[in-house]
């Protein structure tokens, strides 16, 4: 394993520091401006289409991530800071793929594997923290074959496992503590990352079209802002916030766009959920109720008009005076998400 390919594990870490470099030292001696160009690169990368993987020298690209966690603290955006580390975790997906033995690498995330023939066995306490955010079946452990509190998982699931667990490791701690002299330092540098961050939050807001956006309740703004972070939403707000986009007119195509900014878009697998909520399979789903949202834990503290409503629809039909969709047939659903797509 190259310590430099993988510049948030430990052994990173610990060749960094007896290093003994300083921030002020990247910061300022000229021989390390490729590391303050690749920590730029890293950034703008998290914002387009990823961290390109190739780098001049193994040097670089392992100062280069301190570096880089300097910037993104400085710029302290929590938006930024989670696309940055998914795009950390991917880079080492992608560098991972091309590993023989993953194990050595997988002890260092907190993981123990250990290879049965094809499979390698993981016990259930360190396979749930990252496959609890993965939302296809095949991750919930009740799917899963237990024996002794061990499951069986593929190299290809371990690494998609490693990569999660990668990504929590190059979020822990964000935003660090920087000085304010530290940050003016680098303006230069962190100038055209700002640009590029505000032209990115700017595309990555879906246009709602003829959608009264401003009348939509604070549930519904919340779980917006949420896919726009590119946070992943639980189930239940997931299609309380589909079921109430497809009600007030807003097309699958539509509806669809707002969700690709997820970590784990699935173009196949959205378009095949939101067609089930829009009334592929007989019937048409409306958004919860006000009660079945605060039982799930959406709904982010009310204001003024929530107090006199009871659904979020009506919200939105007091605030937009807008004409809701009538009630379609065969039949329409309401209370709660249907069932999970196979």
């Amino acid at each position: 394993m190259n310590a430099a390919d993988y510049p948030f594990t430990r052994e990173a870490a610990e060749e960094v520091r007896k290093a003994g470099y300083t921030i002020e030292d990247l910061l300022g001696r000229r021989a390390f401006l490729p590391v303050r160009r690749r920590a730029a690169v890293r950034l703008l990368g998290a914002l387009a289409e990823g961290i390109p993987p190739e780098y001049s020298h193994s040097q670089v690209e392992l100062f280069s991530y301190p570096f880089a966690r300097v910037m993104v603290s400085c710029l302290g955006d929590d938006h930024l800071i989670r696309r940055y580390a998914l795009a950390e975790a991917k880079l080492a997906g992608r560098r991972m793929a091309k590993e023989g033995d993953l194990l050595d690498l997988a002890r260092d995330l907190g993981l123990t594997p250990s290879r049965a023939g094809d499979l390698i066995r993981l016990h259930f306490s360190q396979y749930l923290p990252a496959a609890s955010r993965m939302h296809s079946s095949k991750w919930k452990l009740v799917n899963r074959s237990l024996k002794g509190g061990f499951l069986s998982v593929t190299s290809g699931e371990l690494l998609r496992l490693m990569e999660e667990l990668a990504r929590d490791r190059v979020q822990k701690g964000l935003p660090l503590p920087v000085s304010p002299e530290i940050c003016a330092g680098i303006e230069e540098l962190l100038h055209p990352i700002r640009l590029e961050l505000q032209s990115t939050l700017s595309r990555d807001r879906a246009d709602l079209g003829a959608v009264q956006e401003g009348a939509f309740p604070p549930c519904i703004r919340a779980m917006l802002d949420q896919v726009a972070a590119g946070v992943n939403l639980a189930h239940t707000a997931r299609f309380a916030l589909t079921s109430f986009l497809l009600q007030i007119g807003m097309s699958v195509e539509g509806v669809m766009a707002v969700f690709n900014t997820s970590p784990d878009f699935d173009c196949e697998r959205t378009r095949y959920q939101v067609e089930h909520i829009a009334g592929s399979s007989g019937t048409r789903y409306k958004p919860p109720s006000c009660a079945t949202m605060a039982t799930y834990g959406n709904c982010p503290g009310e204001d003024d008009l929530c107090r006199r409503v009871t659904h979020p629809l009506s919200y939105y039909r007091k605030k937009g005076r807008s004409k809701i969709n009538p009630s379609p047939s065969p039949s329409q659903a309401e209370g709660g998400p249907p069932p999970r797509p196979p």
